[in-house]
């Protein structure tokens, strides 16, 4: 697959929710013949920097080494999961933000096709839910049980 071909996103965490849907967003991939992003956002750190602003650059600099330990833990985690459910996406993503804003600028930033989440049947006010609305793609929601 090319630069040019579609392109889809997982959006995911570290739930059990995450092989459900990195399977279907690997699937559809496949059938699309499109690249994979599997995307993962954690609250970062550094993103409050505002709130420590008067601390000066110290703090600043040490949120984004917390963050970027943050990051290498998770994608530690993240990369035998995907092995182990035989998933090699094109990119493996890891980024620190508010999870709804932070996926939707990944969406336009990577001009996606196709974004695919999780909803669990029982919870309301969901990432997926936020997608849905605000997502400048397609939005593919894989139905998960609690």
């Amino acid at each position: 697959m090319t630069d040019t071909s579609p392109l889809i996103i997982a959006a995911v965490d570290e739930s059990p929710f995450f092989e459900p849907v990195v399977q279907r967003a690997h699937h559809m991939a496949g059938c699309m013949q499109s690249r994979l992003v599997v995307l993962h956002v954690y609250p970062a750190r550094s993103a409050n920097y505002a709130n420590e602003a008067s601390m000066g650059d110290l703090t600043l600099r040490s949120n984004e080494d917390r963050d970027l330990e943050e990051e290498v833990k998770i994608r530690q985690r993240l990369e035998p999961r995907l092995e182990a459910i035989g998933v090699k996406p094109s990119v493996l993503e890891v980024v620190g933000g508010a999870p709804a804003r932070t996926v939707e600028e990944m969406v336009e930033k990577r001009q996606a096709t196709l974004l695919v989440v999780g909803q669990p049947k029982a919870r309301l006010g969901s990432l997926a839910t936020k997608m849905v609305k605000n997502a400048p793609c397609d939005v593919y929601i894989v139905r998960v049980n609690d």
